[in-house]
């Protein structure tokens, strides 16, 4: 494990500068959002390991919640005498791991996948039928619906529940000028494609379901048809309901069963699905895996798609190539420190060399 070869500035790169001790309203905000999250996280456990886990399930409520309860009295007792979301990221998935809980959330992420497969053909289709801007703002506004779905946000949580479909998701999607809007300087290098602008396209990828197969997909598809190389970046391991790398291979395959272009382009080697080394739902590009640093040794692009990855960290993260950041704001007080409200959209587009003209449009 080590730094992301593509990092500007390894040295000084901070994964999140959201520093929970000195702001004791966001402490609080995330003790109580850690607290009942692990909850329904349990819940979803109990419905999927069954009654024999129960006492295990127990175990790790206990535990959990005596963490917690440590952390609200003496905040600085983590080893380091840190505390951010990234650290507490880490403590839940101790938490589960420790009692044999891998993967409370894989019924949802297989049955949204499974979901979400039925739509992908007719998603494919519709693309077809359009070009120029409206088929670039229409993949990013995908991106968008797709990352609705979020199993670590309590404002989404429910919609696992209710089984949104992909269209009422997109609905909730406002229209710009978004929060961050760089479309139209990312859409002057995207519209006049193919060629694309850029050779590999290295792309940190978030949920299962939606996100990833009515989202980020059809976008990455897109591009590769243009002729960016694309490699897919996921988790090693569980956390909430992102999709594992084992999960993008299983999923990636059956999708070409169904779509004759994306089989090609497998075949021609335009696709690659690797491992960050990662299991939580941010990313800390300090420790990444070998296998991400020598896939993406010659591209020259990065997207962070997704809250966690593009937001609560890596926001200001400087790359030595194009970053693309695209995210829907799911958590009220991650909003808020944004300068935005509740399903604000960002497209924030930052070229190595910026561009003469466009740039970022913030509400």
């Amino acid at each position: 494990m080590s730094h992301f070869r593509l990092l500007s500035d390894p040295e000084n790169y901070v994964a999140i500068d959201w520093d929970l001790l000195k702001d004791d309203r966001a402490r609080v905000h995330w003790l109580d959002h850690f607290e009942e999250h692990f909850r329904r996280t349990l819940e979803h456990a109990q419905s999927w390991y069954g009654r024999p886990a129960s006492r295990r399930i127990g175990a790790a409520g206990e535990e959990f919640q005596a963490a917690i309860d440590k952390l609200r009295a003496k905040p600085d007792s983590l080893p380091g005498g840190k505390l951010d979301i990234i650290q507490l990221d880490r403590l839940r998935g101790q938490a589960l791991r420790k009692h044999g809980i891998e993967d409370p959330f894989a019924a949802v992420k297989a049955r949204e996948n499974d979901a979400a497969m039925a739509i992908y053909p007719e998603t494919v289709r519709d693309l077809h039928l359009m070009e120029g801007d409206q088929k670039w703002l229409h993949l990013i506004e995908c991106v968008f619906a797709g990352n609705i779905f979020d199993l670590g946000a309590m404002e989404t949580m429910d919609l696992a529940d209710e089984s949104a479909s992909f269209v009422q998701l997109a609905e909730r999607i406002k229209p710009r000028p978004w929060l961050v809007d760089d479309f139209d300087a990312l859409g002057a290098q995207l519209i006049p494609a193919p060629p694309m602008p850029w050779a590999k396209a290295v792309v940190f990828v978030d949920n299962a379901g939606s996100d990833f197969i009515l989202g980020v997909m059809p976008l990455v598809r897109e591009m590769a048809l243009g002729g960016t190389q694309i490699v897919l970046a996921a988790n090693e391991t569980p956390s909430l309901n992102d999709i594992t790398v084992d999960e993008v291979i299983d999923v990636v395959e059956r999708l070409a069963t169904m779509d004759g272009d994306l089989a090609a382009m497998i075949e021609g080697k335009m696709f690659e699905v690797v491992s960050t080394g990662s299991g939580i739902p941010l990313i800390d590009l300090s420790e990444v895996s070998d296998e991400l640093n020598a896939a993406t040794e010659d591209a020259d692009c990065v997207i962070l798609e997704g809250m966690g990855r593009a937001v609560e960290s890596n926001h200001d993260a400087k790359f030595s190539v194009d970053c693309i950041r695209l995210a829907i704001l799911k958590d009220a007080m991650v909003a808020k420190r944004a300068g935005g409200g509740l399903y604000d959209c960002l497209c924030k587009f930052t070229p190595v060399a910026p561009a003469a003209e466009g740039g970022t449009t913030q509400a």
